[in-house]
């Protein structure tokens, strides 16, 4: 009996030591690298663009209106999370006036968007109204 429990452990052991020196299949390798792919894939949502006139700017409640290119008039919430950019360098919402052209991407729909990134493409201001004087100085 003692000589058949050393021999049955003996086998396990055996079993053990030749299973850890078998070399790992090359699929393996390729099956942990495509479980990787997907994750990273994941992180990148793709974005929605929009792009418009602000109408008018809540600070308090950090919703921006703007009337798009078919004048649609969007109100989206800008939360804290979203990164603003004007003139090449991040700002707050307070930074935004009325008049300025604005480029949003968001993910989500319009009903729901969660808006990442606001760009002040063109800012309200002296440039227009040198421009409107021009136009209207000509007959």
């Amino acid at each position: 009996m003692k000589n058949m429990v050393i021999l049955i452990i003996a086998a396990v052991l055996s079993c053990i030591l030749v299973a850890a020196q078998a070399p790992v299949p090359k699929e393996t390798g390729k099956e942990m690298k495509s479980e990787i792919k997907p994750g990273k894939k994941e992180s990148k949502a793709k974005l929605n663009k929009c792009s418009g006139i602000v109408e008018s700017i809540d600070l308090a409640a950090g919703k921006l209106t703007i009337n798009d290119q078919k004048k649609m008039t969007m109100t989206m919430t800008i939360g804290a999370e979203a990164k603003i950019m004007k003139a090449g360098k991040p700002v707050s919402l307070s930074a935004i006036m009325a008049g300025d052209k604005v480029h949003i991407m968001y993910e989500g729909d319009m009903a729901s968007p969660a808006v990442k990134e606001v760009k002040v493409i063109e800012k309200a201001g002296p440039k227009k109204e040198k421009a409107e004087k021009k136009a209207g100085g000509k007959p």
